[in-house]
Order: structure tokens, then C-alpha cells, then sequence
């Protein structure tokens, strides 16, 4: 189990065996790098152990509460002594992104929780009166050989939203849902709940003065109380406005000591690294530019993808970024990931009213199976309009839709939904679809396992609870602006070179569609014709190749998603059935 783990904390493996079963843990050392503070971490008594992957970012706050002799500058000390004193009734006043196992060898109480918001993943398999879990799904798969399976249900829903929101494509193995945690006695349920509270802010009606000033102040400490490490840090700079803002608040307070990253490509159209550059200069940040050819990217793909831990169709960006700072001697990196989902980023949250116009079309539903797909998807949306109001807002986030799973892949239909009930229109209803069904179980479960997969941690000050709550409660009208991400851009305007928001967005962008028909040509091409034999339909290998000769209506995204997902399936010896 320990070698199997080494990868996400490189620096020290240990276990702990009791009469009720065993802890393993490999560490990542970033607060207190002694050995003293290795884990599983035991009290002075030996009663209690711990074991606990991520940060605490308001751990000093918290051990001026408590009255301990402190053997270590740890927050795993301080999150022990916390859990020995209040046990899961004040898990809500833990500040970071964390999970963890927490167990008393006296009352042979185990308590599970994860974060708030699902930063660190927890993964759990129970069977026989034995409970298992891990960071990550491989190693229940390796402590358990049967599970080797994946049902035709779950993988019509994966095609669906290209993840299994809240919960993981292999049977047998659940997730523990973000902010919640699990009592357990002898591998028996004692109780389940919710350690999340109300959000305080609901109800304000700041004015937009008010607001650009909150909004600047929390951003502001939301990056500094992730600065508290002890280990270089690094932060990665695209030249968008979110790692931009990062940079710049992170360099105001560490001054040169600020390492930026940023990986561009000479032949991408959009590369950002002229404005990331530009950045990097104002805050006089030690800045490393990372120039790739395409082949250098190709070259990694197969490590990329061994690194998978749970199938995506994207991510892959991030494990390059996170390979070269931890080469260059990196444990730990700022992310902007968040920034999109509360502020308004995307336009997924814009189009909801250009859906609500087409809301008529839903009265053609018996015209969608002959539609081409970008047709079918637009259909599945407006009909979800129609019946749920708010709630069809993830419905723009589909992979494949309903049809398609159907007619190309012989699937049944997918069963996990969005609530099937109605709900407002209002952007932060929409900002809580996006973080439930593509932020959390896409972009947090790729950030964490690709560059867990080089031992590097990110964290997200995007991500903050406060500053989230603070951005939920905010009406519409402040938040919605002439361009994407207004009221963040206004906070910042002044800290930022105009060249970061004063064009359109574009992110971290490579030539798929070109690489599958050229370079990748023969290695997607195997494992689209081995996806469509593993579920007997040959017509899926027909429609690829229309898709070579610029003929398919799917386009290269969902294509490589297949790639992706097939190279996981065969990686693991996964077996797909009824």
C-alpha cells in the first residue's frame, strides 16, 4: 500500500497496525518538515492516531484554542488535539482542504471527513464487516483485486458528464462526499452527516462599491493563508486573469521569493505567455517559462495518462505543469481553479438566457434522434429548461447525450441526474451546478491526482469558504458585468497589466484535433477500435472514422475522452458488464 502511495508523498512512509486494522500513510512535507511530524501521528498516549492528507490552513488560530504541550509545529498535531477535544462537532471550523482518518484505538471509533469542497479525495469500499479507504481509487483496486468492474450503467453515465459526479465509474467503490464525514464502530455506520453551515452572507445587499472592496479584501486573504508553508513556493501563471490575480497578491507579500510557471507552446495560436510574461515582471517574480514543442508534450502523454487515477478526458494540461515545477524542485503550487465558477467566467452562466429563448424547441422533441449531435444536446438542454427551471444549467456541461449513449454506444440511459425538481434562475445556483457536476468530480479530482502523480500539492485560494459564501450571496446584477469575471476584473483592474482582461478568454489551449488525425492518429485510433469491440459496436469505429475525414458531427473532445477513457479500462484490466 505504501509503495503504492509513494508518489503522492515521496518523502515518508509509515504504518500503523492495531487490533482493528491498519493506517498507512506516505507524506508530502510542507509545514514542519522534521520527522517528528510524520504520520500516522499518534498522541502522547498512543490512544489516538491520524492520518491526513492536505492542509489546515487556520491551524495556529486553532491551537491557540487548545491547551497542549505541542511536541511538533505541525497542522497534524493541531488537527489531532482538535478531533480528540471536539471530535466531528466542530469539523466546520477546520479552514483548508483536507481529508482524513481519525481513530481511537479505546473506543475503536474511526471518523472519516473530507473538505468542504472536495479538494482531497477519499475513496471507500466496504465489504464483509472490513472498510477500506485511500486517496485514491488504484490502491483500493490493488487491496481488493475483485474490483475490476465497471457496469453499463455507470458507464452511460460517465459518457454523460465525463465523471461520475460524487462517486467513482468502479463498482464497489463510493466517495465520501465533500463536506461530510462517517462514525464508524468495527466497520459499522454510527452516524452520517453534514458538517456544513449555513452561509452567513445571504440576505446582504452590498453596494457595488461595497462589494469590489470585500470582494479585493477576501481574495487578498484567502492567497495569503495559503502562503504559510515550509518549502519554496511556486505558483502557476497562465497570463488569464485568476493565476494573474494570484501572482500578483502572492508576490506583494513574498517579494522575489515567488517562483512563477508558465508552459506555452511556440505553435499554439492562443498561447498567453507574452501577458504571463508581463506579469512575472511587474511583481519581479523568479519566472520560468516552459517552451514546449508538440512532441515534448507527446512524450508525456503516456506518463500523463499511467497517472490517471480515475478516467478524464482532461487534465493532462495540469500534469505537464505540475512535471516541470516539481522537477525544478517545486513540493507545492497556487492554482487558479475556482476563479470561473463564482465570479462568472464561463459562458455557460451567459447562455442560460439565449436557452430560456429556445425554450420552444423542446415541443420538437420527437425530431431529436434524427438531429445531428451538436442538435441532440441542445435538445436535451431545453428540454431539462423546461422541466426544471435552474437545474438544467448542467445540462450544458453533457459529454454525450442521451441519444448518442443509446443509439452509438448501446448504453442504457444514464440515470444520474441534477435534481429533478425546479429551480431558480440565479447565477449562483448556476455556480453551484458547475462546481457539483464539472468543478469538483473534473477539474479538483484532475488537479489532485496529476500533480499528486509528481508529489506536488495546489492549492486554490479561489477555492476559500469565505470568500465562496461571500460571492454566492451577492445578487446577480453585481456580479453580472459587460464582460466575463466583472466584478473580480474591477477589484483588481489597478493590480493587473491591461493585456490580462482587456481580451478574450483562452486558456491553456493545444492542437488536439490536429495531433489525433496526425501524431496520435494510430494510438487513438487502437483505442477507439478496442472501446467499440469492448461494447460490441462496430458502428462506433465507423463514426471515427468519419471523424478522420472531417465528416462526424462529435467533435476531437469527445473523441479523446473515449481515448482516454478505453486506456484506463485497459490499464487496470477493467471489465465492463450488464
Amino acid at each position: 500500500m505504501l509503495h503504492a502511495l509513494a508518489h503522492r508523498g515521496p518523502d515518508a512512509q509509515a504504518a500503523w497496525y492495531g487490533d482493528q486494522g491498519c493506517l498507512f500513510h506516505s507524506r508530502l512535507s510542507i509545514i514542519d518538515t522534521d520527522v517528528r511530524a510524520n504520520q500516522p501521528y499518534r498522541d502522547p498516549t498512543g490512544r489516538y492516531v491520524l492520518v491526513f492528507n492536505g492542509e489546515i490552513y487556520n491551524y495556529r488560530a486553532l491551537q491557540a484554542q487548545l491547551k497542549v504541550s505541542w511536541q511538533t509545529t505541525s497542522d497534524t498535531e493541531v488537527l489531532l488535539h482538535w478531533l480528540i477535544q471536539h471530535g466531528q462537532h466542530r469539523l466546520h471550523e477546520l479552514d483548508g482542504m483536507f481529508a482524513f482518518a481519525f481513530y481511537d484505538t479505546q473506543t475503536q471509533e474511526l471518523l472519516l471527513a473530507r473538505d468542504r469542497y472536495g479538494k482531497k479525495p477519499l475513496y471507500l469500499h466496504q465489504q464483509a464487516g472490513v472498510l477500506s479507504f485511500a486517496s485514491e481509487v488504484r490502491v483500493l483496486m490493488q487491496m481488493h483485486p475483485e474490483l475490476k468492474a465497471v457496469s453499463h450503467q455507470q458507464l452511460s453515465n460517465w459518457l454523460f458528464w465525463q465523471t461520475i459526479p460524487g462517486g467513482c465509474v468502479i463498482e464497489g467503490i463510493e466517495e465520501l462526499m465533500p463536506g461530510h464525514y462517517t462514525l464508524l464502530k468495527n466497520s459499522e455506520v454510527l452516524e452520517v452527516g453534514s458538517y456544513l453551515q449555513a452561509n452567513p452572507y445571504v440576505g446582504i445587499q452590498p453596494s457595488k462599491m461595497e462589494a469590489v472592496a470585500q470582494v479585493k479584501e477576501k481574495v487578498r486573504s484567502a492567497v495569503e493563508k495559503r502562503l504559510v508553508a515550509d518549502v519554496p513556493f511556486a505558483a502557476f501563471l497562465s497570463g488569464g486573469v485568476d493565476s494573474s490575480i494570484i501572482t500578483a497578491l502572492a508576490a506583494q507579500h513574498l517579494g522575489k521569493d515567488l517562483h512563477t510557471f508558465t508552459v506555452s507552446f511556440d505553435e499554439s495560436q492562443f498561447s498567453e505567455h507574452h501577458i504571463a510574461a508581463e506579469v512575472a515582471k511587474r511583481y519581479q517574480t523568479q519566472h520560468h517559462e516552459i517552451r514546449l514543442k508538440p512532441e515534448d508534450f507527446l512524450d508525456l502523454l503516456p506518463a500523463g495518462l499511467a497517472a490517471t487515477d480515475h478516467p478524464s478526458g482532461d487534465g493532462l494540461n495540469t500534469y505537464v505543469v505540475s512535471n516541470y515545477t516539481q522537477a525544478a524542485g517545486f513540493k507545492m503550487a497556487l492554482s487558479g481553479i475556482g476563479g470561473d465558477e463564482w465570479f462568472l467566467g464561463y459562458p455557460y452562466f451567459r447562455k442560460m438566457a439565449e436557452w430560456q429563448r429556445k425554450a420552444w424547441m423542446a415541443s420538437l422533441k420527437f425530431l431529436q434522434p434524427a438531429l445531428p449531435f451538436p442538435q441532440r444536446k441542445g435538445m436535451d438542454i431545453v428540454q431539462a429548461l423546461k422541466q426544471y427551471g435552474g437545474n438544467a444549467y448542467a445540462y450544458q456541461r453533457l459529454l454525450f447525450d442521451t441519444v448518442t449513449i443509446q443509439a452509438l454506444f448501446g448504453l442504457p440511459q444514464p440515470n444520474l441526474f441534477p435534481p429533478k425538481t425546479r429551480a431558480e434562475f440565479s447565477q449562483s445556483h448556476y455556480s453551484k451546478q458547475e462546481w457539483q457536476y464539472y468543478t469538483q468530480p473534473v477539474l479538483l479530482r484532475d488537479s489532485d491526482q496529476y500533480s499528486m502523480a509528481v508529489g506536488l500539492e495546489l492549492r486554490a485560494p479561489f477555492m476559500d469558504a469565505d470568500l465562496v459564501d461571500y460571492a454566492l450571496a451577492l445578487p446577480d446584477e453585481l456580479k453580472l458585468g459587460n464582460r466575463p469575471k466583472a466584478l473580480l476584473i474591477e477589484a483588481f483592474q489597478a493590480e493587473l497589466p491591461s493585456a490580462v482582461y482587456d481580451r478574450q478568454k483562452q486558456g491553456f489551449t493545444l492542437p488536439w484535433e490536429q495531433w489525433m488525425r496526425s501524431d496520435l492518429r494510430d494510438f487513438c485510433s487502437q483505442r477507439i477500435q478496442a472501446f467499440s469491440i469492448r461494447l460490441d459496436r462496430p458502428q462506433l469505429y465507423q463514426e471515427w472514422q468519419k471523424f478522420l475525414g472531417h465528416k462526424s458531427t462529435l467533435g476531437w473532445s469527445r473523441w479523446w475522452s473515449l481515448v482516454a477513457l478505453e486506456d484506463y479500462l485497459d490499464r487496470h484490466e477493467i471489465v465492463v458488464c450488464p
